[in-house]
């Protein structure tokens, strides 16, 4: 996922591919890679990568198109407010302030699978929290720190992809290890296309975990004073991304079967549930698993930070506009740029939900998977309604200049975008009622959206009680 940045300086075409890589990449291969091919199979994962990249580019271009016509002092988070109306665009606020709150919480119970695969001995809580205290103490120090990190991490995952689709095809044209893989796991009895629609759509979602938070580089496009970078600029970044995640999905597949042994592992969030990590096994490079695993953990203490900081920055500044109490307004001394007491809210909430993750550890990852998941369905459909909304609506035709950016797409893109999402929530739902009651499969599917309706409600009875303005 893209470490959001809520208020940047125009940067470069390559600098914002380059940022947009690091999550995507991270969260994309090592870690959902293998998941969307147990869930749908080789052809099944390729496919709803490539829908994924597709609608990500849609959803850009319909952001930068909503993004142009409000006024500069309206963040990103903010703008369901002024489209959608007080309530919704509060409630989409708050689930974006509670979404990087979920993955700081993700990251840290992924951290403890982790340094697990070197430390089984040592209980996955401690290593939780020692991740938690080191990325306070790095947020606070000074938050460029993991900025500069993560460009540097970024090329080492770009490296390890390359390596690994290179080794991955060996494998698979037996020329390295002992058998040679070639169409098989696409010719097998269930075909590529493991469990139909249902198995797809369980794919799509830990596409959609993959992808979820990079339409943020449409506000970094705005910021260019070129017409011909925002234009670029969505094509190159999820060109980047295609170029390198669907061949890495499609060579993974070529080796790795649905029916694999390999998928009973109890966790998904260490090298030794990284799909990159079997490639190298396969081909008798042993060695590999460690340096995957170090890029991983380097990967969920960068991501913890920048789930911490973006939360911690989202509170203050909706403490600052009314949307908050009061307490966790920002500093008012300049040097100072977060909120002690925000960061403390932040971190509280973070460790109330990791408390919860107990009660069934061995699920926990996937199911705050899933809310993220279902969170980016939640906020792309948005994006396409907003989208509508801005294009045909009076109020905002007049917002025509030179500034303004026009989706060519227009309406066919959120059209297709909207159908999509939607159509991939209501199978889910159905899902549930389908293969009978599952609590992780319930909850890995509806948690998402019941928090969603939940804010709706608070927004309300908020607004009505006079706690909250906009």
């Amino acid at each position: 996922m893209l470490a959001s940045r809520l208020h940047t300086p125009t940067l470069p075409i390559w600098r914002i591919v380059l940022l947009t890589l690091g999550g995507t990449l991270n969260s994309g291969v090592l870690i959902a890679g293998g998941l969307t091919i147990m869930f749908g199979g080789p052809g099944g994962a390729l496919v709803a990568y490539i829908v994924s990249v597709v609608i990500l580019y849609l959803v850009i271009t319909s952001l930068m198109e909503v993004g142009s016509r409000m006024p500069d002092d309206v963040p990103y988070y903010l703008i369901g407010t002024r489209v959608l109306g007080k309530t919704v665009g509060v409630a989409l606020a708050w689930s974006f302030w509670l979404l990087w709150i979920v993955v700081l919480v993700y990251e840290m119970v992924a951290g403890g699978f982790i340094i697990q695969f070197w430390l089984p001995d040592v209980d996955r809580a401690v290593w939780c929290a020692v991740l938690l205290i080191a990325c306070i103490i790095i947020v606070v120090i000074d938050s460029r720190l993991y900025s500069t990190a993560e460009s540097s991490l970024t090329l080492l995952t770009i490296g390890a992809l390359v390596a690994g689709i290179i080794v991955g095809s060996l494998v698979a044209a037996g020329k390295l290890g002992d058998h040679k893989y070639a169409f098989e796991n696409w010719e097998a009895k269930d075909g590529p296309f493991v469990g139909g629609l249902w198995g797809f759509v369980g794919a799509a979602i830990f596409a959609n975990f993959s992808v979820n938070g990079t339409e943020t580089v449409a506000i970094m496009a705005l910021k260019s004073p070129s017409r011909h970078s925002r234009k670029m600029t969505p094509i190159a970044v999820c060109g980047a991304i295609a170029l390198l995640l669907l061949p890495s999905i499609f060579v993974t597949g070529l080796v790795l079967s649905p029916a694999d042994p390999w998928f009973e592992k109890e966790s998904f969030d260490s090298a030794e549930g990284a799909s990159l990590t079997y490639l190298f096994e396969k081909a008798g490079i042993m060695p590999a698993a460690h340096v995957i695993n170090a890029l991983l953990l380097l990967s969920a203490l960068l991501d913890c930070c920048v789930g911490l900081y973006v939360s911690t920055t989202i509170l203050q500044d909706l403490a600052d506009r009314g949307l908050a109490p009061k307490l966790v307004q920002s500093p008012k001394d300049r040097d100072q740029a977060l909120s002690p007491y925000s960061m403390g809210v932040c971190c509280i909430l973070a460790l109330g939900i990791w408390a919860l993750t107990f009660i069934r550890m061995e699920s926990a990852v996937v199911l705050l998977a899933g809310i993220i998941g279902v969170s980016g369905i939640i906020t792309w459909s948005s994006i396409a309604i907003m989208h509508f909304i801005v294009r045909w609506s009076k109020r905002y035709r007049h917002i025509e200049d030179e500034t303004a950016y026009r989706s060519l797409l227009f309406p066919m893109g959120p059209a297709l975008c909207l159908f999509y999402e939607v159509g991939v929530m209501v199978c889910l739902l159905i899902t549930v009622g389908l293969v009978g009651f599952d609590i992780d499969l319930f909850l890995f599917i509806t948690l998402g959206l019941f928090i969603f309706l939940a804010l709706i409600v608070a927004a309300a009875i908020a607004q009505r009680l006079g706690y909250c303005r906009c």
